[in-house]
């Protein structure tokens, strides 16, 4: 299945509600299961830099990885990008096949 990595910059209004973030995060997770049962998130991760949060998840297609990046939005977050990720040995046959 294609893997895809979700960066997300998150918009807080202010710095108590830094505290709400693993609410919202359990409530992302619930909600990814109930509306996309076929997206399975691999890892999750908390940045220091440009964006906030790296989620990397498994899902069919790339019309279910927005639905999971809109999803993500619905939390608050002012900004994401998603990007789809290609396990480096098939990049290698990608490689010889040009």
């Amino acid at each position: 299945m294609p893997v895809f990595v979700l960066l997300s910059k998150v918009s807080l209004r202010s710095p108590g509600e830094v505290r709400a973030l693993a609410t919202a995060d359990a409530e992302f997770e619930r909600r990814l299961r109930e509306e996309c049962p076929e997206v399975r998130r691999i890892a999750s991760y908390a940045l220091l830099g440009e964006y906030d949060f790296l989620h990397i998840f498994e899902a069919p297609d790339a019309r279910t990885a927005a639905k999971v990046a809109l999803l993500a939005n619905v939390f608050g977050h002012a900004r994401t990008h998603t990007l789809t990720a290609i396990p480096f040995d098939e990049f290698k046959e990608i490689v010889e096949e040009v």
